[in-house]
């Protein structure tokens, strides 16, 4: 089942996402740097009174997707405590210096925990993203790994975001960034063509940031954009 997941920075967005018929929240804390932490208190209370999906971000800071111990060990104790509010998935993205994902870095951080994971858009600055993508898949925890297809806006990257959703085995691939209510009917018509031709039934999610808020990362969730845009992406 292809699934419309938008971002929240707030309890109110959360809500509006919830009630404009998005499938799954991203709960975040800084949209406008890339996405942070989010503290306990929001964490707490959107897990316990949102019905959908919750996946919450794991990401100390923003300056680098290669990690120190130190900043493991931040992310590792945010997970269990986030696992013991009754979180089931986190989002999260870890770099060798090689520039490929750092599997080692993922089990440390979630071995306390059953947590999940989303292999988020960290990806998009690996040394490759093809074997990136092969790499992830040997993963247990990674469950969805998402992606622009490269630096930028989705519509930019679909070749590759094509042949990552053909190659991405038993993952989930969520397309993300840049999408709005304008190109989301192409994008997805471009992606499932490409799959239908080839016979593949895979299944594949869409990510939406400020493409619910009007076009700004300061501006809070609007409902009504979400209403239409999952109108949208339920018409195909």
């Amino acid at each position: 089942m292809n699934m419309l997941e938008c971002i929240a920075e707030t309890y109110e967005d959360a809500v509006a996402i919830e009630k404009g018929g998005g499938d799954r929240i991203e709960l975040i804390a800084s949209l406008k740097e890339g996405g942070l932490t989010p503290s306990y208190g929001l964490v707490k209370k959107v897990v316990e009174e949102v019905k959908i999906p919750v996946n919450i971000m794991l990401r100390p800071h923003a300056k680098s997707f290669v990690y120190s111990k130190d900043d493991l060990d931040i992310m590792k104790e945010d997970a269990r405590v986030f696992h013991k509010l009754g979180v089931k998935q986190v989002v999260l993205g870890m770099l060798t210096s090689e520039g490929l994902p750092d599997l080692d870095a993922i089990e440390y951080v979630l071995e306390d925990t059953s947590l999940l994971a989303t292999f988020h858009r960290a990806i998009d600055e690996s040394r490759d993203l093809l074997t990136s993508l092969k790499l992830l898949t040997s993963c247990r925890r990674v469950t969805h790994v998402l992606t622009s297809g490269g630096p930028g806006r989705a519509q930019d990257h679909l070749p590759l975001l094509k042949e990552m959703i053909k190659e991405s085995e038993d993952l989930i691939v969520i397309v993300g960034s840049g999408i709005q209510e304008g190109n989301l009917l192409p994008i997805r018509k471009e992606i499932d063509f490409y799959l239908e031709n080839g016979n593949d039934r895979k299944s594949y999610d869409i990510h939406v940031g400020t493409g619910v808020r009007g076009g700004s990362a300061e501006h809070p969730v609007n409902q009504e954009e979400v209403k239409r845009l999952a109108t949208l992406y339920d018409s195909l």
